[in-house]
């Protein structure tokens, strides 16, 4: 019998083959690489987020140690005000402390310093005055304890009345409230739809217990 001998083109593969091996590879790295780019995106973001959840606990656990040492002065008494600002809480608080604080130039034990807690723009910011009975701002200190803060809202026990109010006047009261409520909305970095990433915090004070 005669056999044909095999031509060289047949041993090798055709174009059709070969673009369609090229392009089921291209699939298959395409499919790779878009996995792992996601798990690093995710892997980014929960890290970002716990980083974020230990500065807010740190921010929350500062800020309580504060106010549970607020004391009641006739110069610069507590004062807490009720406002909004984009249609969330921005409220401001105003209270005098015997130099446990967090910041600032270093104060003797005894020393009285001024603090105050407010919100500007998506910034809660604290301000600690080191001579209350300066006029000038040389004694002033400016600290951002957090961002992407949407709403800062404050809360106050008056014992005296049993119910809790959304503004303290220390001018009118002989005492500081009995506990303080602290509320924080906070929302997510890089999202399209922030009122689906916004989250509250909240933080209970006893005012004169260290917490």
């Amino acid at each position: 019998m005669y056999l044909r001998p095999r031509l060289a083109s047949e041993d090798a593969f055709t174009l059709v083959e070969v673009l369609l091996a090229t392009a089921l590879v291209a699939v298959i790295a395409a499919m790779v690489f878009g996995s792992l780019h996601l798990s690093t995106v995710a892997m980014d973001g929960a890290r970002r987020s716990a980083a974020r959840e230990q500065l807010l606990r740190s921010t929350l656990r500062i800020m309580s140690e504060e106010i549970s040492t607020a004391v009641t002065t006739s110069i610069g008494p507590m004062m807490g005000v009720n406002a909004t600002r984009d249609g969330q809480p921005a409220d401001t608080l105003a209270f005098n402390t015997l130099g446990q604080f967090r910041g600032g130039e270093s104060v003797q034990e005894s020393e009285m310093v001024r603090i105050v807690y407010t919100r500007e723009d998506d910034r809660l910011l604290r301000f600690i005055r080191r001579n209350i009975y300066g006029v000038t701002d040389e004694s002033l200190d400016r600290f951002e304890l957090a961002n992407l803060v949407k709403g800062f809202n404050i809360r106050y026990f008056d014992a005296q009345a049993n119910a809790w109010l959304d503004e303290w006047d220390g001018r009118t009261r002989t005492s500081t409230p009995r506990a303080i409520l602290i509320e924080l909305i906070l929302t997510q970095d890089n999202v399209q739809d922030l009122s689906e990433e916004m989250r509250t915090y909240r933080q209970w004070v006893m005012i004169g217990v260290k917490s």
